[in-house]
């Protein structure tokens, strides 16, 4: 998601900026592949003297229509596509509004995914994610995609992002003190489990799943969770801390291991 902040002298008609506008997004869609709906822009007006720049240094001769431009992506080009871009940018910004090359100022820096949320408090990666899968990614899914699909599974009961992403021979481990227990195999065992709550309706009046974070390690995902849950049998809310360990083969959940204080839950 590039993102646009452009500077530059008050006093512009709004056709010279909507002409600015226009050729910033055009140049990173033309060169930087960027989806022709991703269009997000700041402009800045400044009055005389709150644009401070040298005329001569390292180009020019600037002028009072100097321009600055500084794009914040999340993902890095590569020196050949910026230059492209810085090119195209240039190009298209003497066409329309007629801005003069050595007016134009451009800086880019990287963020990650992680460092946007686009809208409803969602972390960046989580929307990156849910769009590869919507479009039909296949194995092997990105650290990103299995982090998300987990998420979805623990805290929505969602197994739908989940299920391509297990292999057939998966292996499920739950401490053998739960009375749902043991070693299995197959993914129908680890589907299974998550129809419900731990051990089923019968045994809880409600159980939350918190994600409290999920690390990858060593072709390993862990993630930390945190249930608050109150037992049928006595009423009074719990607070259980558990933690999983998936190992990823290949891109897919080769096996799943969970760690819980089963005397807490009991």
């Amino acid at each position: 998601m590039p993102f646009a902040d452009i500077s530059l002298a008050r006093g512009k008609s709004p056709e010279y900026l909507r002409a600015v506008s226009r050729a910033v997004h055009d140049a990173l869609v033309a060169e930087l592949n960027m989806k022709p709906g991703d269009n997000f822009q700041l402009i800045h007006q400044y009055d005389p003297g709150e644009m401070i720049f040298d005329r001569s240094f390292r180009g020019g001769p600037r002028s009072d229509d100097w321009l600055v431009i500084r794009i914040t992506d999340g993902i890095d080009r590569g020196a050949r596509a910026k230059r492209r871009f810085y090119a195209a940018l240039t190009r298209l910004l003497g066409e329309d509004p007629g801005v003069r090359p050595e007016d134009v100022f451009v800086m880019m820096s990287l963020s990650t995914p992680e460092d946007f949320s686009f809208a409803g408090g969602v972390i960046g990666t989580d929307v990156l994610a849910a769009e590869g899968l919507a479009a039909g990614r296949a194995a092997p899914y990105s650290a990103i995609e299995l982090t998300h699909a987990l998420t979805e599974l623990f805290q929505h009961r969602n197994r739908d992002l989940i299920r391509p992403m297990l292999r057939d021979d998966l292996v499920l481990r739950l401490p053998i003190s739960l009375p749902y227990g043991g070693e299995f195999r197959g993914i129908e065992p680890f589907e299974r489990l998550f129809v419900g709550p731990p051990g089923g309706d019968a045994v809880w009046e409600s159980f939350e799943i918190h994600v409290d974070q999920v690390i990858e390690a060593d072709g390993h995902l862990v993630v930390q969770l945190t249930n608050t849950a109150v037992p049928k049998a006595t009423g009074v809310a719990k607070v259980l801390q558990n933690l999983w360990l998936f190992e990823v083969t290949d891109g897919q959940i080769s096996s799943a291991q969970l760690y819980a204080d089963t005397a807490a839950a009991a």
